[in-house]
């Protein structure tokens, strides 16, 4: 038989007597009721009680208990240092946060300075275009050329016009 998925930390808690007092009642009445849950909270009580029989509890020397108990009593009146965010009902550890909101700053920062760049592309004058100074005898020396070049714009014409026809 299984326990009911809803009663196992119940049982667990309660096999540890850890169970709260107000949830007691509610639980010995789903006890009676449920024979899976009965048989399973045997069962550990058995096991329980088997690990302590074969495992001993060690004892501790009485000089190392004095020792012991002395460490935990100066921990425990040590004055506790009060942090600042505390004060503002905050439970902020300071190394992460402070890691998280470097990251935080830093992807930030990125995806603004890409919007800077993008901005400042788009803002550009654009620059005059460049002119050629020809020299009288660049002319001369290629007059030829320029003689032809009515003809290679009547060659020109006819190779665009066969082109689109095909």
């Amino acid at each position: 038989m299984k326990v009911c998925a809803d009663q196992r930390e119940t049982l667990l808690l309660e096999i540890h007597g850890e169970l709260p007092t107000s949830e007691q009642a509610t639980w010995q009445r789903h006890l009676e009721a449920c024979p899976g849950c009965r048989q399973k909270r045997r069962e550990l009580v058995w096991l329980l009680e088997a690990a302590k029989e074969a495992m001993p509890s060690p004892t501790l020397a009485p000089e190392r208990a004095t020792a012991l108990r002395q460490a935990v009593m100066v921990g425990w009146r040590a004055p506790r240092a009060r942090v600042w965010w505390r004060g503002f009902g905050l439970s902020l550890r300071p190394v992460p946060a402070l890691v998280v909101t470097g990251s935080l700053l830093m992807v930030l920062g990125w995806f603004g300075l890409q919007g800077l760049r993008n901005t400042s592309d788009t803002l550009r004058t654009p620059e005059p275009p460049k002119q050629v100074m020809v020299s009288d005898e660049e002319v001369i020396e290629n007059l030829d050329l320029l003689e032809h070049i009515h003809d290679i714009e009547r060659i020109v014409q006819v190779v665009d016009h066969r082109h689109i026809k095909i």
